[in-house]
């Protein structure tokens, strides 16, 4: 049996075009969708949510609390292997996890 711990609390950050390419075009003007603000930087903006969520704050993993800002994350600053798939899977497994459970992120969050 494999001794390695699997993660069940790994998490992805949606692509920008996630939910507006690949959605009913029905419901296209209430998809969750980013926003880029010159302050706040990036933020997810979800139907029913009243706060726009910072994408500083849902792709924090791996950082430093130091580098972990509510504003001005860009999504192109964030963590690469939290979106591109190819990316995490070419990555050696620093954790040395034998595998992983993936949650959503901002679309996750309830109103």
């Amino acid at each position: 049996m494999d001794p390695r711990p699997i993660s069940a609390d790994s998490h992805v950050t949606e692509p920008p075009n996630c939910c507006t390419d690949h959605i009913d075009p029905s419901y296209r003007d209430i998809a969750p969708h980013i926003v880029r603000h010159d302050i706040s930087g990036d933020v997810f903006v979800v139907e029913g949510v009243k706060q726009p969520i910072p994408l500083g704050l849902v792709a924090a993993a791996g950082r430093e609390p130091s580098e972990t800002r509510l504003a001005g994350a860009r999504f192109e600053e964030l963590h690469r292997g939290g979106w591109d798939p190819n990316y995490r899977l070419a990555r050696p497994d620093r954790s040395r996890l034998r595998g992983r459970r993936a949650d959503a992120g901002a679309r996750g969050v309830k109103a």
